[in-house]
């Protein structure tokens, strides 16, 4: 078997900026491919929350100041200026997504297979805390690969897959609420599909994951207590498919990430650095490599 390992760098930009490095491997031979292809941004705005500016000098002030020669205090909602996603495709072409009440993706979710990554830049440059991002990744399962045994042909395929994902980082700030990790898959001869993925099929018909099964694992936060200084979760072996001829055609991957919110919470400008790094690996079982 050929195995294809990339290495997806995406940055998380606060205060300071570090990288971000996910691992992923699938196995060429079969076509089968892994990667980077989407990414959604949502910052709701706390319209309860306010900030009131002194018209005449910029400063903050009081709306309830009745010193009419201090001039005028305006109080607007607080916005999220800055909340943004940068990616860079294989072409070079460059996509974003900015912070809003609405989850805004880089590419409607319905394009995402047609969307390769090479570098993601998610810049949370608000003051504000309260936002939640995601990262995508597109999986196109195998493609038959025929093989006589005797009288018989078998698809070489065909087994069960299974999953390695792992994230390890810091709890910049100690403003993380949740990170959560979730898959969604579409499988042959189970739902409305009926056969393998085929030559040229590299998206869904629809460009939606028929969702067959799936699930979502908290890897971060969810609970109470203390907050943590650091996200680790590692599941090995993680099981695609109980039925080996119910090969996944196509699958999606997202690590989603959720800060903190409230009027009282900030963002320290001098405790703000990210550095995560992680595995996303697809094989089926027997022809795993080992070293990863």
């Amino acid at each position: 078997m050929k195995w294809i390992f990339v290495a997806i760098v995406f940055f998380m930009a606060l205060a300071s900026r570090a990288a971000v490095n996910i691992q992923t491997a699938v196995d060429a031979t079969t076509a089968e491919e892994l990667y980077l292809c989407n990414a959604s941004l949502r910052h709701p705005i706390l319209q309860a929350e306010q900030e009131c500016i002194n018209l005449s000098d910029g400063k903050v002030c009081s709306p309830y100041e009745t010193d009419p020669s201090k001039g005028a205090c305006m109080c607007r909602a607080k916005t999220n200026y800055g909340d943004q996603i940068l990616a860079w495709d294989q072409y070079g072409e460059i996509q974003n997504a900015f912070g809003s009440d609405d989850w805004m993706s880089l590419v409607p979710t319905t394009k995402s297979f047609g969307n390769k990554i090479s570098r993601l830049d998610v810049a949370l440059g608000s003051e504000n805390l309260g936002a939640e991002y995601s990262v995508r990744f597109c999986y196109a399962g195998p493609q038959e690969l025929k093989q006589k045994q005797g009288n018989t042909t078998i698809d070489l395929t065909e087994g069960k897959y299974l999953v390695d994902v792992s994230l390890m980082g810091s709890n910049y700030n100690q403003a993380l609420d949740r990170v959560t990790f979730s898959y969604q898959c579409d499988y042959r001869y189970r739902g409305n599909q009926s056969g393998p993925r085929k030559k040229g099929d590299t998206a869904p018909a629809s460009g939606t994951v028929e969702n067959d099964d799936g699930s979502t694992t908290t890897i971060f936060g969810g609970g109470g207590g203390g907050r943590p200084g650091s996200v680790s979760f590692l599941q090995r072996a993680l099981g695609l498919n109980s039925n080996s001829t119910q090969v996944p055609r196509f699958c999606i991957f997202e690590f989603r990430f959720k800060e903190l919110a409230g009027k009282n919470l900030g963002r320290n400008t001098n405790a703000t650095q990210v550095n995560f790094s992680g595995k996303l690996r697809i094989c089926k079982q027997g022809t795993c490599p080992s070293g990863l």
